[in-house]
């Protein structure tokens, strides 16, 4: 039974590991940043692909601590994950704005994704906004789709142990 029991544990773990990294990926995250530049570049896609190659947006920026960021900036239009952007060449014209500027100002990207060197994989900008230097954002939407995500596990937890309580109810 013991060994039941930790392979239960293990799946369990093992699922929440992976619903874990789903909500880190695809909900929205922020970061203070002065925008240093953008670029375009034509990238290849895979055989699969019915289109051989696209142009894909990026913006660069510095962080107040000198860390490099690069953000891809994609639409991602109907797709997933659903932010529904559509305004890919309007946010990079705001960047070309705030990377002009004699005194570059301090901008809140909103992104999702992460970047991973070895896959040239860059995160995804939604949106800027100029904000103060010390400025600090709370996560409203994620709190609440964490909540909410929180409330049906509870839920469903307790649904489980309801039946399980009507199947075997030593």
């Amino acid at each position: 039974m013991n060994v039941l029991r930790a392979a239960k544990y293990v799946i369990l773990a093992i699922v929440l590991v992976l619903v874990g990294g789903f909500l880190h990926y695809n909900l929205p995250r922020t970061a203070v940043v002065q925008v240093t530049g953008t670029d375009v570049k034509r990238l290849d896609r895979g055989p699969s692909e019915n289109v051989a190659s696209r142009d894909v947006r990026f913006i660069s920026a510095r962080s107040q601590n000198g860390k490099i960021w690069v953000f891809r900036n994609e639409d991602t239009g109907w797709g997933w994950p659903p932010y529904f952007k559509f305004d890919s060449a309007t946010l990079t014209a705001e960047a070309q704005t705030f990377a002009s500027e004699a005194d570059k100002p301090w901008v809140l990207v909103r992104y999702y994704g992460w970047r991973v060197d070895i896959f040239s994989l860059f995160p995804n900008a939604i949106s800027l906004k100029v904000v103060d230097r010390d400025h600090a954002n709370i996560p409203i939407f994620n709190i609440i789709v964490l909540l909410v995500l929180a409330g049906v596990a509870f839920f469903v937890w307790r649904l489980m142990a309801r039946v399980a309580d009507k199947i075997d109810p030593d």
